[in-house]
């Protein structure tokens, strides 16, 4: 058997590479990276243009409109989240297709989701 590579992720966090063409992350030895006012992020993970990454926003959290280019995906881990006017809660799932505008994300509660994206930049 062969030995994880290890490298960043370019947020800082270790991942590892193995087989070829596989990336493997564990996000509970990952540090919360803060994006902003009341939102963290761990992007655990990178291949061919996307990402997948758990976010954790704060109770009263009200997300700024924003363009989705790509499509996203997003599941709910925990709390609750209102998004495009839906209220979602754990096991909840959204997909945004690429061309829309996400004008309405918000929580009351708080709320921990994983999201698949296009990587930034």
């Amino acid at each position: 058997m062969r030995s994880a590579r290890r490298w960043p992720d370019g947020y800082g966090n270790p991942m590892s590479e193995t087989p070829d063409g596989w990336v493997f992350a564990d996000s509970g030895n990952m540090p919360w990276q803060v994006m902003g006012e009341g939102v963290a992020m761990k992007a655990m993970a990178a291949a061919d243009g996307r990402m997948i990454a758990t976010f954790q926003f704060q109770p009263g959290y009200v997300g700024g409109a924003h363009e989705h280019a790509d499509p996203e995906f997003s599941y709910i881990l925990e709390g609750s989240l209102i998004s495009q006017g839906v209220l979602m809660t754990a096991g909840h799932a959204y997909a945004a297709r690429a061309g829309t505008t996400h004008d309405d994300f918000r929580t009351e509660t708080g709320c921990t989701l994983v999201s698949v994206f296009k990587v930034p930049g």
